[in-house]
């Protein structure tokens, strides 16, 4: 849900022209708005709900969340329905109350964090030029402060985005998330551009980085207990519990975004492109979905993804990437393609010398870490393959997208 269209920062790789999307001007969403969006919500989803506050930024927001979160609440009572939840956000409005207030309701908080202070700083400024590290580094010790008190610290994720001029940076920056602010989830991921300027010997840098990081995940894991990159970590999982993917992606078919006026889109960085706008909460019809007409494409039906070994694992088909790099949605650059090919290795590489090195306490963290089993509608015959289960209320994080760990299952 798209809760705000304004941010107090001037992201230097904003997708979103500084978070307000085509707006001539800033909006937040109103409040009747977000209870339309809500009831929508509710009606459409059978037996779960999850709800992403994204923008923008949020918290610029607050309000309009605090009261969204509990009507849905009331919804969930009302309905025996259950919902969670989710903000991402820069950070820079994480006071007292607002930690206090998230930290006591289902929520997963995303924090984006650029890394060291000068990378920060460079990347994500305030919207008057000035820096915003320390700000953000203060409130987020506050938040994991009290994360770790009431038990939660698995609920903060840390995401960092880089230009392709940092790439030779991203080991020190994911070094510098985990060990400056002790999070046991984080990612590095490249900068969403206007244009196509990443270069093989770009993906072969971050490559290389990443292979720095999965060592350090070897060499710490007997210590945490825990894989702390979200990337690695989701492929492990997926490979240990068998979990293969029947459609590219769940915009539009599992999720939907809903910008703050109500129009519905198919995911959140689709938001204010008209070509793809399906419906608004007002008048939407099962049938507008199809109105997203790449969902129509899956791995077994065009090519490449169809000749392609890693089809059912692969992580970096967008179709809002590929409509920005190839003019096509369905067809992805050959560099993702490559990067999630040699990415996966790296995944079973460290697979492989967990179980080596760990054994038991390894097999332990990866049945511990298993979920409880799904309500996905793409995998329970009696409910329609076209059920939504999560939408988004934009506002705070227009930089690289959402981080693939968002992708909730009830």
């Amino acid at each position: 849900m798209n809760v705000s269209q304004a941010c107090n920062f001037s992201c230097i790789y904003c997708y979103a022209n500084k978070g307000t999307y085509t707006l001539e001007k800033p909006k937040l969403m109103d409040r009747e708005t977000m209870r339309k969006a809500i009831d929508f919500l509710f009606d459409k989803a059978p037996y779960g709900v999850s709800i992403v506050f994204f923008g923008g930024e949020p918290l610029l927001n607050f309000p309009v969340i605090k009261e969204g979160v509990l009507y849905a609440e009331q919804k969930a009572k009302e309905s025996r329905k259950p919902v969670f939840f989710s903000v991402t956000t820069n950070g820079y409005l994480l006071t007292p109350e607002v930690v206090d207030f998230l930290l006591s309701h289902p929520f997963n908080i995303i924090v984006s964090v650029d890394g060291p202070r000068e990378i920060h700083d460079h990347n994500r400024p305030f919207v008057d030029g000035s820096p915003t590290y320390n700000v953000v580094a203060n409130n987020l010790k506050y938040l994991i402060r009290e994360a770790k008190k009431r038990g939660k610290l698995e609920k903060i994720i840390l995401r960092a985005t880089v230009l392709p001029e940092q790439l030779n940076r991203v080991h020190e920056i994911y070094h510098h998330l985990k060990t400056e602010f002790g999070v046991l989830n984080a990612n590095v991921e490249m900068a969403t551009l206007p244009t196509n300027v990443i270069t093989k010997e770009h993906m072969d840098t971050y490559l290389e980085q990443l292979r720095k990081i999965a060592v350090e995940e070897l060499d710490t894991f007997k210590e945490l207990q825990t894989i702390v990159h979200t990337g690695l970590r989701q492929t492990i999982l997926d490979i240990y519990q068998g979990k293969v993917r029947k459609y590219h992606c769940g915009a539009g078919r599992r999720g939907v975004a809903i910008d703050v006026d109500g129009n519905i889109y198919p995911c959140h960085r689709f938001v204010s492109m008209e070509n793809f706008k399906l419906s608004h909460v007002d008048n939407f019809e099962w049938e507008h979905l199809k109105r997203f007409e790449p969902q129509k494409y899956n791995f077994s039906n065009h090519e490449p993804c169809k000749s392609c070994w890693l089809r059912f694992y692969c992580h970096n088909f967008c179709f809002y990437e590929n409509t920005i790099y190839t003019e096509k949605s369905f067809i992805p650059p050959a560099l993702k393609c490559y990067y999630a090919k040699e990415s996966f290795k790296i995944s079973l590489w460290l697979y492989a010398r967990l179980w080596d090195e760990y054994g038991d306490e390894f097999e332990r963290f990866l049945e511990n870490s298993t979920p409880t089993p799904s309500l996905d509608p793409e995998n329970t015959p009696e409910i329609k393959s076209e059920t939504i289960t999560t939408t988004t209320l934009h506002g705070g994080g227009a930089t690289g997208g959402l981080p693939k760990t968002e992708e909730v299952e009830i």
